[in-house]
């Protein structure tokens, strides 16, 4: 074993202490910090609800327009609207006087002209109801009604 006392080279030993010094810190920093990223906002929930209240039928209104012929029929839930396009409105505007929800669901067959089935859109719409589309083609609401 022998030891120099008096050096006059390069040392070539890396110390570290202030490298473990600089760590150390940074952790305790990290643990600081880390519990106050981490906030949770309070969410209201609404509560459960256990009844499921099921739609009743009888109050859903389904105008669908079967044609080609001209002018071309219009049904309301499975019977014809007297007066076809003109007895519309004036039909629309008095179910929807006692309505609480005021949707009309509207299918139409697809070979009629695009300019009766607008016709038809615009005047549940000037009735007063708001346009809910049946897009299933196998569906047929006025079965039965012919």
């Amino acid at each position: 074993m022998s030891m120099q006392l008096g050096s006059s080279g390069v040392k070539s030993d890396i110390n570290v202490t202030p490298f473990v010094d600089i760590v150390l810190v940074l952790l305790i920093i990290f643990m600081v910090v880390t519990p106050m990223l981490s906030r949770a906002l309070d969410v209201a929930v609404p509560p459960k609800t256990e009844q499921i209240t099921p739609q009743d039928p009888t109050e859903q209104l389904i105008i669908s327009v079967k044609g080609p012929s001209n002018p071309p029929k219009v049904f309301l839930n499975r019977e014809e609207i007297p007066g076809g396009l003109d007895g519309v409105k004036d039909r629309i505007e008095e179910l929807m006087k006692g309505r609480r929800e005021k949707i009309v669901f509207f299918t139409a067959d697809s070979d009629l002209v695009y300019q009766d089935v607008v016709n038809v859109m615009d005047k549940i719409r000037e009735g007063g109801a708001q346009l809910g589309l049946i897009t299933d083609e196998n569906l047929d609401v006025t079965q039965g009604a012919q």
